[in-house]
Order: structure tokens, then sequence, then C-alpha cells
């Protein structure tokens, strides 16, 4: 199977892409910029083969392009401004915007177009932090309290607008933290094999969310 990641040079995306190279998928990495992450991410023991492309996700035609050429069977879509504070200034607002609303809507697209799978990776930020008990995985009560909230969920209703007629086509995580390195397998740091774990089983199931009316 062939995965195409997004945001490679990115904490994310570099461990997904890591985690995917040691279970032997063969792997396309993309990012901005290149750097010793989306060079090299192999390490020995890996199984799977790496290709790293260059890719400003919010040119809608090179992400066409790319993925045209590519042909995944998933894309999960890594990419993101994350810098929760920094996305309040207004001189990123434009940036903010381009990167997780634009730039997702882009990748979404692209997959409806090529009629592949899509895991977008969103954020507890989406919602407003209040409450007793636990959201549910399709819980749509959202209140954005910030700049960071706000366009990762414009993101999340892009992928939503653009494929929910292709459910089976698409998952959404929603993410509260990161912990790295990978490498470790104790505690919270197994976050990012257990979005894998899920994604798989649901990829070999062809059952990508689909709903039952």
């Amino acid at each position: 199977m062939k995965a195409f990641v997004t945001g490679v040079s990115g904490q994310l995306g570099y461990d997904m892409e890591k985690e995917l190279l040691r279970r032997g998928y063969t792997v396309v990495g993309s990012d901005i910029a290149e750097n010793e992450k989306s060079a090299f991410p192999a390490e020995s023991g890996s199984k799977g083969a790496y290709e790293f492309v260059l890719l400003d996700i919010t040119d809608e035609k090179a992400v066409n392009a790319v993925l045209q050429r590519v042909r995944p069977d998933v894309v999960i879509h890594c990419a993101a401004w994350t810098a929760v504070d920094a996305a309040e200034e207004a001189e990123n607002a434009d940036k903010v915007q381009a990167v997780n609303v634009t730039g997702t809507r882009n990748i979404a697209k692209a997959c409806k177009a090529l009629d592949c799978k899509m895991i977008y990776i969103s954020t507890d930020y989406v919602f407003n932090g209040q409450g007793e008990t636990p959201w549910d995985a399709d819980c749509e009560a959202y209140a954005p309290l910030n700049v960071y909230g706000q366009t990762k969920l414009a993101g999340e209703l892009a992928v939503k607008e653009l494929v929910l007629k292709f459910e089976h086509m698409k998952e959404e995580y929603r993410e509260n933290g990161l912990y790295c390195p990978l490498e470790r397998v104790d505690g919270r740091v197994k976050s990012i094999s257990s979005i894998l774990e899920k994604a798989q089983k649901k990829i070999e199931d062809n059952n990508f969310g689909i709903r039952k009316n």
C-alpha cells in the first residue's frame, strides 16, 4: 500500500512516516521545504520504500499535479499551522488561513478526484474545553476559542463538505497532544501508532466511517 503524508518536516508527519516505513508501507512524504527529517526518515529496520517531494499545499495546481502522479491509496494530512499563540498575531492571519483551511481543502479535493482515502488530523481546539465528560468521536458541538481552533475547524468542515458523500474515503482524528519520540512505548507516546492501527483496520475493512441511517 502507498501512503502520501503531508507535513513530514513536522513532529507528527515525521513520526507518522517513520512508523509507516517500519510497517512496510511505500511512503511518499511531502513538505514545503526539505530538511534532515524529511530527507532521511528511514532507519535501520525500515521495510518500506520512501520518496520525498516538495509541495506547497496552498497551491491547488501543485497539489493536484503531485497527487495525480503519485496516485496514493491513502493520504494522511499532517501538515498544519500549529503555533497556537502565533496564530493570534494579525500578521500571520492570512498564512494560518491558507495552510489550515485552503491547504486542507486542496488536499481533500484532490483525494476526491482520485477516489483515494484521506485521513485528516484535527484537534480538540475545535471545542471550548468546557464540560465534565469526554466528547464523542462524532461530536459537532463546535466552539473554538482561538484562531488555531477556528481554522482547524474550517479545515475539518471542508473535508466533510468535499468527501462526506464518499464517507468510506474519509477518516478524522482529533488530538490533544503529541508525544515523541515514537520509539518510546510507555504510556501516551504510542498515540501515533494507535492512529495508524485504527486507520489500517478501517482501510482493510473499507469501512471509513460509513454511516448507517
